[in-house]
């Protein structure tokens, strides 16, 4: 019985010795070197789904634009409350901190993109510049949105100097 529990005991020092970590818990999250096989499918995370608008795309960048251009129309009009108004176009959730920023345009307005305006991805967020004239004032600025992966972006905050 003895030379049984022996053998056993050898046999695991030795497993533990050739497969390194044999011994250890298996519940830490897998190492940056480690394979992907090795994490286990249960602990993977899903590949996010991939669409017309995948984070910091060329066709994400224009849809912000789209939706800006959308915004400055309906600014412009003088359509800021209501469900074609500004406000309609707020993220879930930046309603209050947009209409808050709209407080700085009063009519008349005349606000666009300029010809050489820059459409740029600021991780999480894209900004679209803007420049025109609100209230018999020439201002400059930007509109800055928020990117999504199944539809396009939606409008967190305006902001003019």
């Amino acid at each position: 019985m003895n030379l049984a529990l022996v053998g056993v005991l050898v046999f695991g020092l030795l497993t533990g010795f050739v497969t390194p970590g044999f011994l250890l818990h298996h519940d830490r999250a897998p190492s940056a070197g480690s394979s992907p096989r090795s994490a286990g499918s249960a602990s993977a995370e899903p590949s996010p789904a991939t669409s017309s608008y995948s984070r910091n795309s060329p066709s994400q960048l224009q849809a912000a634009r789209a939706v800006t251009e959308e915004f400055l129309k309906r600014l412009n009009a003088d359509a800021i409350d209501g469900p074609d108004g500004a406000k309609a176009m707020a993220c879930p959730g930046s309603e209050s901190l947009l209409g808050g920023t709209l407080l700085a345009v009063e009519a008349p307005t005349q606000l666009a993109i300029p010809t050489h305006g820059e459409t740029r991805f600021r991780d999480p967020v894209i900004e679209v510049d803007i420049a025109g004239v609100t209230h018999q004032r020439a201002v400059t600025g930007y509109v800055r949105l928020q990117p999504w992966q199944d539809h396009q972006p939606c409008v967190r905050i305006l902001q003019i100097h």
